[in-house]
């Protein structure tokens, strides 16, 4: 099992015993898991950072004439200043 199928193992396991009406205990001996490792990996879980995902952006029409560049403003504040005529590779 690779590293991301072992998060995505766990992770559906995490949920599991959340939407359960048993504890922790008793959901790791049902599933026969070790209880140290349930917690092991719920807290690397937790305070694992999303991972980043690439969103492609398609500029189909400048509704402005003679503009030769795009910004593309972020959430977080961050702007990127790209050439309109910019190639997708």
């Amino acid at each position: 099992m690779n590293t991301q199928e072992k998060h995505q193992y766990w992770s559906s396991l995490i949920e599991q015993q959340k939407q359960s009406d048993i504890s922790i205990t008793q959901f790791c001996a049902e599933q026969n898991i070790s209880y140290q490792t349930f917690y092991t990996w719920a807290k690397k879980l937790r305070t694992q950072p999303e991972p980043q995902r690439l969103q492609p952006i398609l500029v189909t029409d400048a509704s402005v004439e003679n503009v030769n560049v795009v910004t593309l403003v972020l959430a977080n504040g961050l702007r990127a200043h790209l050439p309109i005529h910019l190639s997708a590779s």
